[in-house]
């Protein structure tokens, strides 16, 4: 059975994994990103991860990548979060030390593409994916047209809808866009402006039934994720909506609020879904698998 490797591209860590036609994770590997070290550090990175893995046995290497991406030709044209990733020919430099094809995808659109084929979105046909992790990530997709990409390649980027105007500066450029409220690292920021004290997103999150300064941060990420799931309802008319992105590993602490606040705030809430992503951290590897299958067939 033909394999391939998937990808996902974090702000934290590579996760590389070999796959199969089912989805089926036959060995995995982990490299620390190290972001902030710039573009040849992490492109170095990257290939430790592949090379961890039984590489030669793979038809293709599929890999998703925050940012704004010519998926057909594997150029990186803005990425905010990794110094000298913007203009990268994505494609071209890891296919410099492999010997297999490469596609490059949004890392968003490649986490709603495993949702649809595998996981909680299987059986809807308009779907909206938020990732909430380091960034927030979108990717919106018809069953009719596909994923959308914008004549920029900059269509769903909903993490750069304005959510506060003239709020916080937002890496893109912007003040007050949804990344700089709901992104994982806006609890950490929320919490120092409230107490002068830096805690983890996961540590501040933990702390909310004892700590009134953890609970009134969590009550405020909660209202900005339900104004802008409203904003993506009214807009995209789906029928689903699926979250995913580390954040969501502490489902159990911010879902219900987040829920009932949208319930509250939105004008029609009884037609969508607003779902979890079965895969959480798996989701971006095996949607990388997924556009290496399908690419390669289709000679792209």
């Amino acid at each position: 059975m033909d394999k391939v490797i998937g990808i996902d591209l974090g702000g934290t860590k590579i996760n590389a994994c070999l796959i199969n036609k089912n989805g089926d994770i036959l060995q995995r590997s982990n490299v620390e990103t190290q972001a902030k070290r710039g573009k040849d550090t992490v492109l170095s990175n990257i290939k430790k991860s592949i090379m961890k893995l039984d590489y030669k046995d793979a038809i293709a290497i599929g890999i998703g990548t925050p940012g704004f991406i010519d998926a057909e030709n594997g150029i990186i044209t803005f990425a905010g979060n990794i110094e000298g990733w913007t203009g990268l020919n994505l494609k071209h430099a890891v296919e410099e030390f492999v010997d297999i094809p490469v596609f490059v995808e949004n890392d968003a659109n490649i986490a709603l593409l495993a949702e649809k084929w595998l996981g909680t979105g299987k059986n809807y046909e308009d779907i909206v994916m938020v990732t909430l992790g380091t960034g927030v990530g979108g990717a919106v997709y018809n069953e009719k047209s596909g994923l959308l990409s914008g004549s920029h390649f900059q269509g769903a980027e909903l993490g750069h809808i304005i959510l506060h105007p003239g709020g916080d500066y937002c890496t893109c450029g912007q003040y007050g866009c949804v990344e700089a409220y709901c992104a994982g690292s806006a609890l950490v920021k929320a919490y120092e402006k409230l107490t002068g004290q830096v805690l983890s997103g996961e540590d501040i999150l933990k702390n909310v039934s004892k700590d009134l300064a953890a609970q009134k941060v969590l009550e405020n990420y909660q209202a900005d994720l339900a104004y802008f799931l409203t904003s993506l309802r009214n807009i995209f008319d789906p029928s689903a909506i699926i979250i995913g992105g580390g954040v969501i590993n502490s489902k159990e602490i911010l879902w219900d609020g987040m829920i009932e606040k949208f319930k509250e705030v939105c004008n029609k809430t009884e037609s969508i879904d607003i779902l979890p992503a079965k895969f959480l951290n798996d989701s971006g590897v095996i949607g990388a698998g997924k556009i290496a299958f399908e690419r390669i067939n289709n000679g792209k």
